[in-house]
């Protein structure tokens, strides 16, 4: 296994079978295409959310505060979609035209930047997501005044996704910043790998626990009665397509975490002796699957509730001219155009 090899920072200084070992795993071609897979699926990415910033950056009509919020998790998505794919390439160029054994390990600063950035992203999306669910309880909660009031929940959600995010990526980061030899940004020292099945399960439980309310508040606002003004009948439109994007993404993020979390946890426990063990994380690595198809689905969701939005306004204030009931509105707006 291409496991880390601490207390070494001189790549000459490691033993030659081991370097032997290592660079076997590395130029496997299973290991390889694993890399390469995900290397595309985070180029596709990067297409998608400069596509969808680019077309709707000035088109988006959904609530500031939601908005800026989708605005983070874009880029978070797109600061793990480009380290990654940068940190992807470096290391197939490496198996690929390194011909010294023992100079197959990643530069000690090219993995620390890599590492720290993609574990900001990782981190970032699962924030985000839960910054959007709290911000969607509140405009459920506040359907009547949200349209108007609560400006500035989305700027304080997103300064709060910033620091938690940073306070994570900080508290490791002595951990990786100490003297081990690594060949995949994404690996930890061995002293992390015993947190690693905790933080899976965790990771599993927030998932399910966010898929659950999201699907709650989607039920709430399709099932809520008519209000009596045309202000809060727009934001339960609103609260409606916002939670069904949000109930998307947060499927989405369940079925890749929950599956990564699965396979991590099955190869921990029982492949671990598994020489081909690296080339099957890397395999199992689904969070460049969930970058790509969060910003993919985001762009379909748009274009489709655009067309719907239009619709549902143009119900609200739609008037009926035809019989009775259209002779009376057209005398009741006659009548107030002679007042």
């Amino acid at each position: 296994m291409a496991a880390a090899l601490s207390n070494y920072s001189d790549p000459d200084s490691v033993p030659h079978d081991i370097c032997i070992r290592i660079a076997d795993i590395l130029r496997n071609p299973f290991y390889r295409g694993a890399q390469f897979v995900n290397c595309i699926e985070s180029v596709g990415a990067v297409a998608c959310i400069i596509y969808a910033f680019c077309r709707y950056r000035k088109k988006l009509s959904l609530h500031p505060n939601i908005e800026i919020l989708l605005c983070t998790l874009y880029l978070s998505c797109l600061i793990h979609a480009t380290f990654y794919c940068v940190a992807k390439v470096y290391q197939l160029v490496i198996s690929f035209f390194t011909t010294n054994q023992c100079h197959m390990f990643l530069p000690r600063n090219f993995y620390i930047i890599t590492h720290v950035f993609i574990v900001f992203g990782n981190c970032g999306i699962r924030n985000t997501q839960t910054a959007m669910i709290i911000e969607r309880c509140v405009a459920t909660a506040l359907v009547d005044t949200y349209e108007k009031r609560c400006r500035t929940l989305g700027v304080i959600l997103t300064s709060v996704v910033i620091i938690a995010t940073s306070m994570e990526v900080g508290f490791g980061f002595y951990i990786i910043a100490g003297n081990h030899l690594m060949t995949n940004s994404l690996m930890y020292p061995d002293s992390k790998s015993g947190n690693v099945t905790l933080t899976f399960a965790i990771i599993l439980v927030f998932s399910c626990c966010s898929l659950a309310t999201t699907i709650s508040l989607f039920c709430f606002n399709l099932h809520r009665r008519r209000r009596r003004t045309l202000t809060s009948r727009y934001q339960s439109v609103e609260n409606l397509s916002t939670s069904a994007l949000l109930c998307i993404i947060s499927i989405i993020q369940l079925v890749t975490f929950a599956l990564y979390a699965f396979a991590m946890t099955y190869l921990r426990l029982m492949q671990n002796s598994n020489p081909l063990l690296d080339a099957y994380k890397e395999a199992g690595y689904l969070v460049p699957l969930t970058t790509f198809l969060i910003p993919f689905a985001t762009i379909v969701f748009i274009e489709n509730s655009k067309k719907r939005r239009r619709t549902g306004i143009d119900g609200m204030l739609k008037m009926k001219t035809n019989g009775q009931e259209g002779w009376e509105n057209y005398a009741a707006v006659y009548k107030r155009q002679w007042k």
